[in-house]
């Protein structure tokens, strides 16, 4: 005699919505984080499939109340571009990508509206061995525009950031390769009521001064600006180093 084995049907039938559940998550956030709040949205017993898919490594824990699927990615910018979160690529990061690399960093300066999305961001990239600096605001107050899929710092904004937190290499390299896009009108307005950090000096008269010296470099009006002077001599040099790398390597 044989005996046929069959799935009780309450079992069965949970087994159908868990595989359902599994897959709205794959369609929705493969390659993204995902909190539980997300989830529920999809299933009102999301908690409970969340722990049942965590113990057969469907998905994986990152940190309280987050969840990600795992998936392979080229590099980190392939996750940033990927993940669903709301965040913006800011300062330096953001400079990498408006001046082309020109100063190349592994560190990954991003802003958020989300505490906790804040965290989650950071223990990911812990686990990622990437290196992720976050910012958080309750309103993020950088101007941004979207490029390739993410939302990055706008290049008026940026060099005006660079430059307060004395990154003098990405803010001129950036003023360089995109001064035909820049809003120079917008760039004063920001720059004037900005200082450079633990300075006096307001991150407008560097621009001219950077200005002035790339003119002298390549021999012409490439920047319409009045001739200016430094006094602060440690600035003055490293803007004079910035200038004169950009020149020669651009």
């Amino acid at each position: 005699m044989t005996f046929k084995y069959s799935v009780p049907v309450h079992i069965k039938g949970d087994l159908v919505y868990l595989d359902g559940f599994k897959a709205m998550l794959m369609k929705n956030w493969s390659g993204s984080l995902f909190s539980v709040s997300c989830a529920q949205k999809i299933h009102p017993r999301a908690k409970e499939y969340l722990h049942r898919l965590r113990k057969s490594d469907g998905v994986k824990h990152i940190a309280w109340g987050w969840y990600w699927i795992p998936t392979s990615y080229r590099d980190a910018w392939d996750f940033l571009a990927k993940d669903k979160g709301f965040k913006v690529i800011i300062k330096q990061t953001a400079a990498s990508i408006w001046n082309y690399d020109f100063v190349h960093r592994d560190i990954f300066r991003l802003a958020v509206n989300d505490r906790s999305y804040k965290r989650a961001l950071e223990s990911f990239a812990k686990q990622m061995n990437w290196i992720f600096e976050v910012e958080y605001y309750r309103k993020v107050p950088y101007e941004y525009k979207k490029i390739d899929g993410l939302f990055v710092e706008a290049l008026e904004s940026c060099i005006v950031n660079c430059l307060a937190e004395w990154s003098f290499t990405d803010a001129f390299a950036t003023l360089y390769f995109r001064r035909k896009e820049i809003n120079f009108n917008k760039l004063r307005q920001l720059a004037r009521w900005r200082r450079i950090s633990k300075t006096n000096l307001r991150t407008w008269t560097a621009i001219k001064y950077g200005c002035k010296l790339f003119n002298e470099h390549l021999g012409g009006e490439v920047f319409k600006v009045k001739t200016i002077e430094l006094r602060q001599d440690e600035v003055k040099e490293l803007i004079d180093e910035a200038v004169g790398k950009v020149v020669e390597f651009a």
